[in-house]
C-alpha cells in the first residue's frame, strides 16, 4: 500500500475519532481521505457524506460539486487487487441505486444513503436533473486506459462519459499537490519552427504575434517554471477533465504531426518580447490560456518523443495598468478547450482586484483565483463566491439562488449587484462587508459546535444544509432591528423584503456588550427551530422530499419559509429571537 495514502488514513482516523468519538476501519478512513484530498471537504463536513456499510447501494461516499451543479457518487476500493469486471459491477450498482432513488424505490438502502443521496439529488437544478457522475478510486495497481477500454467494450447501464477512474498515482498526486505563490517568469527563450515565421499585429495599446512553438521549448518551460510563475496569470490552475485530457494524450501518443491542427494552443502574456531569428525572448510572462495543454505535454510519460509544434499567441500590453483587465478578456474569449467556471472569468477584473486589495488591508484574504493560497496570515479567509453567497442571501434576499446556483452569482446582472458596488469608496458599505465576513466566521464556529451535538437530528440537518436560508433570515432580522419594515408589513407582504432597498452599515462591530457570541448563538438556534418546524409541516404535507428540496428556490423562500418565519415571530421562539436581534442594529 502507498505510504502517502496510509499516512493520510491515520490522520483521517484520528480526526473522525476526535469528531465522533468512534473508531473507523482503514477502508472507511480511505473514503474520508478522498473527500479531503480530491474534493476538498473538511472532516467535520464529511460525516454525513460517507455512506459505506451494509445496504449502501455500492456508494461509499458522495460529493455535490457546487461549481458544476453535479452529484458525484463514489466507490472507494482500499485493496491490493481490483479487476476490470469488479469495476464494471460497482459502476452498475451505483447507477442502479441512483435510478432507484429517482423512482422513489429506496426502501432497501441504509439511512445514511437515503439522507445523503436524496439531499444531493434534490439539490440538482431543474434544468439538469440527471447531472450525476460515477467515480471509482483504488489503491490497487490499475491501468486506467485498459480499464476504460474494457468498460467501453462491455455491456453496462451507465454512460461511459459519466465515469472517472482514479489510480493510486492520481490519489498520491492530489495529496502531494502544493500551491505556489503568485508571480511571473522573469525571463526565458522559446524556439519557433523556423526563423521569423510569425504573424504580427499591433494596436495603440497592445502588440502581439502568432507563431509555432517547438514542443521541447514547452517541456523545458514546464520543467523549470511549473511551480514558479508559469501559470500564475492564468484564470485558474490545471484541473482534471477526463475527456479533454485523454484526447490530448491520444494525440501525443499517436498523432503528433497533427497536434497543431487539433489543439487550440497556448496564449502567453508578457510585458515585452523580442523575436531574434527562430528564438523569442520573453520578459515577465505567464501562460494565461492553455495551462491544460502545457501540463499534459510537460508531464507526458509515453514513448513517443517526436518533436511537434504548438500554436502560440504572444501578447504584450503597452500599458501595464491595463494588463489584468486585458488578460481576463483573453481568458473569457479564447478558453474553449475546458469549461471555465463563471467565478474564474472574474478573477482578474478591476472590481474584484480592488475588493481583494482593500480587504487585504483589513487583514481579510479574499480568494479570487482558484489554486492560490496566501503566503502570510490573515484574520479571515473567504472565497469570492462564498462572499457573493453571503451578500446575495443576507442583503439581496435570494438564498435559493445563493445555495443552488453559485454560477449565477457571476452572471452579469447579479454580479453587478453584488460586486460592482464600490465598497471601498463608502465607509458604510465597507463596514457592512467586514461585519458580514466577521458574522460568517462566528457562524462557522457555532455551526461546528452544533454539528457535534446539541440539536435534534432534523435541526442538525437544517443547520448543515440551510446556511443561505439562515443568513437570509438574519438579513431580515437586521432590517427589523433597524426599523426598515415592521413585523406586520413582513407578515402581510414577505416579498417586501426583496423590494425595499438595502441600507448598508456596520452592525455587530457596533455592539459593545460582552455577550455578542451568546446572543448570536441564540439567534441562530431560534432560526433553526423555526426552519425545522416549517420543514416538518411541508414534509408531512408531502410538499418536499428532503431538506435540500425545501431550501432549493427563492420562490419557496418567499411563499413558505419567510411566511412561516413572520408567523412565528408572535410565538415563544419568536420572542426569544426578537430579544437578541439587537446585535444587528447599525451604529
Amino acid at each position: 500500500m502507498s505510504e502517502i495514502i496510509n499516512s493520510q488514513i491515520s490522520v483521517a482516523k484520528t480526526c473522525v475519532q476526535e469528531l465522533c468519538g468512534t473508531s473507523i476501519t482503514d477502508d472507511r478512513a480511505f473514503s474520508h481521505v478522498l473527500l479531503k484530498n480530491i474534493y476538498g471537504v473538511d472532516y467535520l463536513d464529511q460525516i454525513d457524506l460517507v455512506t459505506d456499510g451494509a445496504n449502501d447501494g455500492g456508494i461509499d461516499f458522495l460529493y455535490y460539486d457546487e461549481e458544476e451543479n453535479k452529484v458525484v457518487v463514489c466507490q472507494a476500493k482500499y485493496t491490493g487487487a481490483l479487476s476490470f469486471e469488479q469495476i464494471i459491477t460497482e459502476l452498475n450498482k451505483m447507477h442502479s441505486t441512483v435510478q432507484n432513488f429517482k423512482k422513489a424505490h429506496t426502501g432497501s438502502y441504509n439511512d445514511k444513503v437515503k439522507k445523503a443521496l436524496q439531499n444531493a439529488l434534490d439539490r440538482l437544478p431543474d434544468d439538469c436533473p440527471d447531472n450525476v457522475d460515477f467515480a471509482v478510486f483504488t489503491t490497487a495497481p490499475l491501468d486506467i486506459n485498459a480499464a476504460k477500454k474494457k468498460i467501453e467494450n462491455s455491456e453496462h447501464s451507465f454512460s461511459t462519459e459519466t465515469v472517472s477512474l482514479y489510480s493510486v498515482e492520481d490519489i498520491e498526486k492530489a495529496i502531494q499537490r502544493a500551491q505556489e505563490t503568485l508571480k511571473t517568469v522573469s525571463f526565458e527563450k522559446i524556439k519557433l519552427d523556423r526563423a521569423r515565421n510569425y504573424l504580427e499585429y499591433e494596436s495603440d495599446d497592445l502588440e502581439g504575434i502568432f507563431c509555432n512553438v517547438l514542443s521541447t521549448s514547452i517541456v523545458q518551460l514546464y520543467n523549470k517554471y511549473s511551480g514558479a510563475g508559469l501559470f500564475d496569470l492564468n484564470i485558474r490552475r490545471y484541473i482534471r477533465n477526463k475527456l479533454v485530457d485523454s484526447g490530448i494524450t491520444r494525440t501525443l501518443d499517436s498523432d503528433r504531426e497533427n497536434f497543431w491542427f487539433l489543439n487550440n494552443g497556448i496564449i502567453i502574456a508578457c510585458t515585452d518580447f523580442d523575436v531574434d531569428g527562430d528564438t523569442v525572448r520573453l520578459e515577465n510572462f505567464s501562460i494565461v490560456n492553455g495551462g491544460q495543454t502545457t501540463q499534459l505535454i510537460g508531464t507526458y510519460k509515453g514513448t513517443n518523443t517526436k518533436e511537434f509544434y504548438i500554436p502560440c499567441k504572444i501578447v504584450a500590453t503597452k500599458d501595464a495598468t491595463k494588463a489584468s483587465h486585458f488578460y481576463t478578456k483573453i481568458a473569457e474569449a479564447t478558453n474553449s478547450q475546458k469549461p471555465i467556471y463563471p467565478r474564474d472569468l472574474k478573477s482578474n477584473t478591476p472590481e474584484m482586484l480592488r475588493l481583494g486589495r482593500w480587504l487585504e488591508q483589513e487583514k481579510v484574504y479574499l480568494e479570487i483565483k482558484r489554486g492560490y493560497k496566501p503566503s502570510k496570515k490573515f484574520n479571515y479567509y473567504i472565497k469570492n463566491d462564498e462572499l457573493g453567497q453571503l451578500i446575495l442571501s443576507f442583503a439581496l434576499q435570494q438564498p435559493g439562488t445563493a445555495r443552488n446556483g453559485k454560477s449565477k452569482i457571476f452572471e452579469a446582472s447579479t454580479y453587478d449587484r453584488i460586486f460592482k458596488v464600490n465598497y471601498e469608496k463608502d465607509p458604510d458599505k465597507k463596514g457592512f462587508v467586514l461585519d458580514l465576513i466577521d458574522l460568517d466566521s462566528r457562524y462557522q464556529e457555532i455551526e461546528k459546535k452544533y454539528k457535534l451535538g446539541g440539536l435534534d437530528p432534523i435541526q442538525t440537518e437544517i443547520l448543515k444544509n440551510g446556511k443561505q436560508m439562515i443568513f437570509a433570515i438574519m438579513g431580515i432580522c437586521y432590517r427589523l432591528a433597524n426599523g426598515e419594515f415592521s413585523e406586520a408589513e413582513l407578515l402581510n407582504s414577505p416579498k417586501s423584503a426583496a423590494n425595499i432597498p438595502f441600507t448598508y452599515g456596520k452592525f455587530i462591530s457596533c455592539y459593545t456588550n460582552d455577550d455578542l457570541e451568546k446572543r448570536l448563538e441564540r439567534v441562530i438556534k431560534s432560526i433553526v427551530k423555526i426552519l425545522t418546524d416549517s420543514y416538518k409541516m411541508a414534509l408531512s404535507n408531502k410538499q418536499v422530499t428532503s431538506v435540500s428540496n425545501y431550501f432549493k428556490s427563492d420562490a419557496k423562500y418567499y411563499s413558505d419559509i419567510l411566511q412561516s418565519f413572520a408567523q412565528m415571530l408572535d410565538f415563544m421562539v419568536g420572542d426569544e429571537l426578537k430579544q437578541n436581534i439587537v446585535i444587528f442594529k447599525r451604529g
